[in-house]
């Protein structure tokens, strides 16, 4: 483990901690007449087990577990039952590049239209903007289906209508020429 996984792996500790907690409380009172199900996050593997952290092991799978899956299909799309904004590795990557909280409310929480999941530099990519605003207000996410480094690219022409801003894995922010398809 390198210096860079740090980040990643105190925000997976950190999101696990936070899920142990609702998912025991869960899991001691069912309601009468209800299924238990596995907690939601990663989806489940053929055989029905769920794939990727656990309360005993809250380290993200081997990165892009399930993610190559999402290749063709819209981020609001599911793949064993889990959209691509909603998956663990998608959500934790995020949080971990982008360190300006503006920025990642605005990805995070606005909607909008959005294109496939595509393979982009060998990387798993989606890209999205926001509804009645996409040619000014965009955002696309890349991650390494081998490692999970997570790059963010964001683009506000309001800020700057020449430059993109780039929240990569290393840690390091910078500005590329462009918006971010």
């Amino acid at each position: 483990m390198t210096a860079r996984h740090l980040p990643f792996l105190a925000l997976a500790l950190a999101l696990a901690a936070c899920g142990a907690k609702a998912d025991k409380a869960a899991a001691e009172a069912p309601k009468a007449g209800e299924t238990k199900t596995a907690p939601t996050g990663n989806p489940p593997d053929a055989s029905g087990t769920k794939t990727g952290p656990t309360e005993a092991s809250p380290l993200p799978p081997t990165a892009g577990t399930k993610l190559a899956s999402y290749v063709g299909k819209y981020p609001f799309d599911k793949v064993d039952g889990v959209a691509w904004n909603d998956h663990v590795l998608v959500k934790a990557g995020i949080a971990a590049s982008v360190k300006d909280a503006a920025v990642l409310k605005a990805i995070t929480t606005t909607e909008g239209p959005s294109a496939p999941i595509e393979m982009k530099d060998g990387k798993v990519m989606a890209w999205a903007c926001e509804a009645h605003n996409c040619g000014s207000h965009q955002w696309s996410v890349l991650i390494d289906p081998r490692t999970g480094a997570t790059d963010v690219c964001y683009f506000d022409d309001s800020a700057d209508n020449a430059k993109s801003r780039w929240f990569l894995a290393s840690g390091k922010e910078e500005k590329r020429d462009g918006n971010c398809q």
